[in-house]
């Protein structure tokens, strides 16, 4: 097929489009490219999609995003604006323009704090509790409203990705534990780390796309699903031990906890309606995997940084490339910025 895929030089969006090439599909790559220090090619705004990004395309992948809570709540405007609004939009025009799969990432966030539910699955309620959350939950709403006989769409909540990529991040729990572990040798946990957290290992993240993409579009039209394992729901304390399996002399010390989301997932329908998918990454073999990241490619990048994570923490860099003026205030590039003398 010949694949729109939104957000292809992002975390999970560089490991996908290299799947899918493997696959023999013909990606079609859309990316701002914020965080994509050597472009290949031209930054292209999800706000600014046209017709001509995807005439043609047999099915649409949308990674593009403001791409997590701490993100999120930089502007609640802007999150809605790319996350929900834009999102729509680009749905509208790959139906008109004769997609016939359009594929939306979603999160297991939007379950917030989900008290009273042991195992959530895809009929519990939602309670999303931040600009992120309540954008994806709309987005979803908004995206399979759009199904019909010749277009579907489809919502994959992914559990918290982790894991090494051609486009590191270290702002998602187990990617940020081993690289705090392997950098300082000390890790703060909020509270006593007994809250739960589904988790998933980002290729297994793009091989669940490639999945639905390789589908029956009658069969998977209109869906939500819930993506991961139902062995990587984790307790945060657990992820901490599995760093210190890797850095004995980690120091742990605890704090007040300032977020008291607790969710553990059910991925039944998925695993059900996907019966060849299964984990490629354990959660300990993907720390030891982050930790090997960092000690190698990742600690010169670090050390430039100082105190700081580079480009792998999306909040920290937006906020920095805002302050230094190539971001407006709408996180839009600064045209000025983008002159090459």
């Amino acid at each position: 097929m010949k694949v729109l895929l939104a957000g292809n030089r992002g975390y999970l969006g560089s490991s996908l489009q290299d799947l899918l090439q493997q696959d023999g599909h013909e990606v079609v790559g859309l990316d701002i490219g914020f965080f994509d220090p050597a472009p290949v090619q031209p930054r292209q705004d999800i706000r600014d999609v046209g017709e001509v990004d995807v005439d043609r395309c047999d099915a649409v992948v949308n990674l593009a995003a403001m791409c997590n809570d701490a993100c999120g709540d930089l502007s609640e405007s802007v999150t809605h604006e790319i996350n929900s609004a834009a999102n729509a939009r680009l749905a509208r025009m790959a139906r008109a323009l004769g997609a016939r799969v359009y594929v939306f990432a979603s999160s297991c966030s939007v379950y917030g704090t989900a008290a009273g539910a042991d195992m959530l699955d895809e009929n519990d309620p939602v309670a999303p509790e931040t600009a992120y959350a309540v954008s994806k939950v709309q987005a979803e709403r908004e995206t399979l409203r759009l199904r019909t006989e010749s277009f579907a769409p489809v919502a994959l909540r992914f559990a918290t990705l982790f894991g090494d990529s051609p486009s590191f991040r270290s702002d998602i729990l187990v990617n940020r534990i081993g690289g705090t572990a392997a950098r300082w040798g000390a890790v703060q946990v909020n509270g006593t780390g007994e809250l739960w957290r589904p988790l998933l290992h980002v290729r297994d993240a793009a091989r669940a796309i490639a999945f639905v993409l390789n589908a029956d579009p009658a069969a998977v039209s209109g869906e939500v699903f819930n993506v991961g394992f139902p062995d990587q729901n984790h307790q945060i304390i657990d992820v901490v031990n599995m760093a210190r399996d890797l850095v004995p002399e980690l120091s742990v010390s605890h704090v007040p906890a300032v977020d008291g989301r607790s969710y553990v997932v059910c991925f039944d329908k998925f695993l059900n309606s996907f019966g060849g998918f299964a984990p490629t990454c354990s959660v300990a073999d993907g720390m030891r995997e982050v930790v090997a990241a960092y000690q190698g490619k990742l600690r010169l990048r670090m050390r430039a940084a100082r105190d700081g994570w580079a480009d792998t923490d999306r909040r920290e860099f937006l906020l920095a490339m805002r302050a230094g003026g190539q971001l407006d205030d709408e996180f839009r590039w600064n045209v000025d910025s983008l002159v090459v003398s």
